[in-house]
């Protein structure tokens, strides 16, 4: 059995092509293919199969519709399964165009960071090769082209990308490169690196003045239609172009070897492996000292999710992150700790970062969600599993793991002394979890995210993450929702950003919203935005900014979870210390101790000492879990300085 979605839908039944009818039909088989081998929830095949619209009886029809499927797949309609709360389609990898796709190509990434440019540009372009045309190009289901559509093309534009740096690698025609390259910047003026493969190629060719008219051509378009200057990378072309240096991609590169037990380190040049040009040295990378046995292999992970194509703003973040990151010469391994309440992009931050500054570690990228606002406590994740799988990425074999916390720390640190390798820790719950997940080599970073300021981890810079200003907000609307509709409703588009607090997560809903809904006016939805409703509103698929909130309100302690209750219905959002302590009638020294464990937990903010603010989303949904009752159990001790301290 063969299915794609890499084109029009193709289901294939040994060698004869079988048609599946009804538009409804096609866009179930499709979500159930997008998730395939695992339940999919009915909520989220409604979505797909009616639009972004189902009607109350949804939960019939659907199952009318499974059935129907069922049978014009005949004898593989029992591959489609009724799950807890949804459906699941039982297909195999190398059935399906997708999955084939992204084993293809995740092989042929590796096999370019291996040098290995010949087996590269083969896996690539058989990875490419089965595109049909535009992913679900004939599934009705504007939710499934929006969400699922545009995440595969990117993957392909990904693939591309690289199989066009193994060509140049491999010396590959230049004129049929230039061809191909012109035609890829035209449609996607925002690739920064095709346009970077574009100067080089022409470079190559001996067309210098082409190579910088094409520069400047696309800063201009970078400019005017982004907003945005072009990146180092970029940069660094144009200024070799401009000195006439050497083609940075050449065939002659060389191969690095295997990393044997108890090799030493290599040592690495001052200010890193990376060489001025932005792209890793020509010689062998270096090899770390480790007991991992026979086998072990140098690999390059890159675990970065894709970052978010419409990041907007956090230019003073996204600058002062990559400064520091590319620094050289470091003495320890850089620390950033990026927090904020909920919604407010702090991994968005991370992965823009990230993705700004991978070619600056040439050994690869690492990236863990650690769990701490799931939904299930049990869901955290321990650091010896995430050790376990880094190590796995790094090309430790599964039988070599040792099982022991602090074996797996020493030897995850041994594969990274004289590397240089990046690591992203998403949604951290407290220092104590990410201490052994630090590198030790200063040629190493770390970007964290968490929803709590982590104090105690003091080597890492703190980087607090507010919402956007309002015209950064606006102009996410207009990326999100495009320019002519916001421009047409500038008041509606106004409410609507006070109405989400200028939180991007609560914006991004809104737009999505829109985009699924196209007859709803900007202003119809700013007049669903009402206090009663918000948290309502503020939800679409996956998306909720009220399980968000949760998560956090379930991390707090039972005193500052009755203060934050307390203070969001009995203040205007805006008070005092003395104010807050009179309202939960609590000393004054108490009362800010409370608020500043709000305060660490991005519940409540401060810009001066004494005065609060909660805002306005977070005390939405505190005034739905209602006034507290009684009053917390506290026992107040004396402490050094006149200082009090709450224990429970």
């Amino acid at each position: 059995m063969e299915f794609g979605i890499l084109g029009p839908l193709l289901v294939r039944d040994g060698g004869q092509t079988r048609a599946v009818p009804g538009r409804r039909q096609r866009a179930l088989l499709a979500a159930l293919l997008i998730r395939h081998g695992q339940p999919t929830s009915a909520d989220f095949l409604a979505e797909a199969v009616w639009d972004g619209q189902p009607p109350r009886s949804a939960s019939a029809a659907l199952r009318n519709y499974v059935m129907r499927l069922r049978n014009a797949l005949g004898e593989s309609g029992e591959r489609i399964r009724t799950t807890a709360g949804g459906y699941l389609i039982d297909v195999d990898d190398q059935e399906l165009d997708v999955q084939r796709f992204t084993l293809l190509r995740d092989q042929g990434i590796s096999a370019l960071r291996r040098q290995d440019f010949e087996r590269a540009a083969a896996l690539l372009d058989e990875a490419l090769g089965l595109w049909r045309g535009s992913a679900l190009e004939d599934i009705p289901s504007d939710v499934l082209h929006r969400e699922e559509a545009r995440r595969l093309a990117e993957a392909r534009l990904d693939a591309l990308e690289a199989r066009t740096e193994a060509q140049l690698c491999l010396g590959d025609d230049t004129d049929a490169l230039i061809t191909e390259l012109r035609a890829r910047t035209a449609e996607h003026p925002e690739r920064e690196r095709l346009w970077g493969q574009l100067m080089t190629v022409l470079y190559r060719g001996g067309r210098q003045c082409e190579a910088l008219t094409v520069y400047q051509r696309m800063r201009q378009t970078l400019v005017e239609q982004i907003g945005v200057e072009p990146g180092r990378e970029l940069r660094e072309i144009h200024q070799r172009v401009l000195r006439g240096e050497p083609d940075p991609y050449g065939p002659a590169r060389a191969r690095p070897e295997p990393i044997s037990a108890g090799s030493v380190p290599a040592p690495r040049p001052a200010g890193g492996s990376v060489a001025a040009t932005g792209h890793p040295t020509a010689g062998k990378p270096a090899t770390a000292r480790v007991n991992a046995g026979p086998g072990t292999a140098a690999v390059t992970p890159c675990q970065l999710p894709p970052p978010l194509p419409e990041f907007t703003g956090r230019d003073e973040q996204v600058s002062l992150l990559v400064d520091r990151l590319t620094s050289a010469n470091r003495l320890a391994p850089f620390v950033a700790v990026i927090s904020g309440q909920p919604g407010v992009g702090k991994s968005a931050l991370a992965d823009q970062v990230a993705h700004a500054v991978r070619t600056e570690f040439p050994d690869g990228t690492l990236y863990a969600d650690l769990h701490a606002t799931a939904d299930q406590p049990a869901a955290l994740a321990a650091p010896a599993a995430v050790l376990g799988a880094f190590l796995l990425a790094l090309g430790v074999p599964a039988e070599r793991l040792p099982t022991g916390l602090d074996e797996r720390v020493s030897l995850y640190r041994s594969l990274l002394t004289g590397r240089r390798v990046l690591v992203v820790l998403d949604d951290a719950c407290d220092s104590a979890q990410l201490r052994p997940l630090l590198p030790s080599d200063p040629g190493c970073a770390v970007l964290v995210t968490s929803r709590h300021r982590l104090p105690d981890l003091f080597e890492a810079l703190p980087l607090g993450l507010d919402v956007l200003t309002v015209p950064e907000s606006e102009r996410l609307l207009h990326r999100l929702v495009g320019s002519s509709r916001v421009a047409a409703e500038p008041q509606a588009v106004a409410r609507v950003v006070d109405a989400c607090g200028r939180l991007p997560l609560a914006l991004r809903i809104c737009a999505a919203r829109l985009g699924a809904r196209p007859a709803w006016s900007i202003g119809y939805l700013a007049d669903r935005l009402t206090d009663e409703l918000l948290l309502d509103e503020l939800r679409v698929g996956s998306l909720d900014l009220r399980t968000r909130v949760a998560a956090s309100y379930r991390a707090l302690d039972p005193t500052a979870a009755w203060a934050f209750r307390l203070l969001a219905s009995a203040t205007d959002g805006r008070f005092s210390s003395a104010q807050a302590a009179r309202a939960m009638d609590l000393p004054l020294l108490v009362a800010e101790e409370v608020l500043e464990r709000l305060v660490d937990a991005h519940i409540l903010a401060t810009d001066t000492p004494g005065s609060y603010s909660c805002p306005a989303l977070l005390r939405a949904f505190a005034r739905e879990l209602g006034h507290p009752q009684g009053h917390p159990r506290v026992r107040v001790l004396p402490v050094p300085a006149a200082r009090a301290r709450i224990w429970l």
